[in-house]
């Protein structure tokens, strides 16, 4: 038994599709070469704001955020002023009655 030739015919339906495909297909490589290039511009970036060299940082330097103190100084009194002013207010001997504040909760 001897199978003869065989003719198609037939449409390409939604051609549209194909063409999109295509030209997605075709533009891949661009798209890559260009998240390419922002991923290496981000690790530049990345790499310029980090220390990577031990010899770069700023260990040994002395860089207080204050304006003027460095090396663990204090500037304030500790608490002195506060005190004299306490100890002032209690050797006055007078005694203050603080404003009485009533809330009546009546049903």
């Amino acid at each position: 038994m001897a199978i003869g030739a065989i003719e198609m015919q037939g449409q390409i339906l939604r051609t549209q599709d194909y063409s999109t495909i295509k030209a997605q297909e075709d533009s891949r490589e661009d798209v890559a070469q260009a998240n390419i290039q922002t991923s290496r511009h981000t690790e530049e970036v990345r790499q310029f704001n980090r220390v990577s060299d031990t010899q770069q940082s700023n260990r040994g330097g002395n860089e207080s955020d204050a304006s003027d103190q460095g090396s663990n100084q204090y500037t304030g009194d500790g608490g002195a002023r506060r005190r004299e002013a306490r100890e002032a207010r209690e050797r006055d001997g007078k005694v203050l009655l603080k404003a009485v504040e009533h809330i009546d909760i009546s049903g």
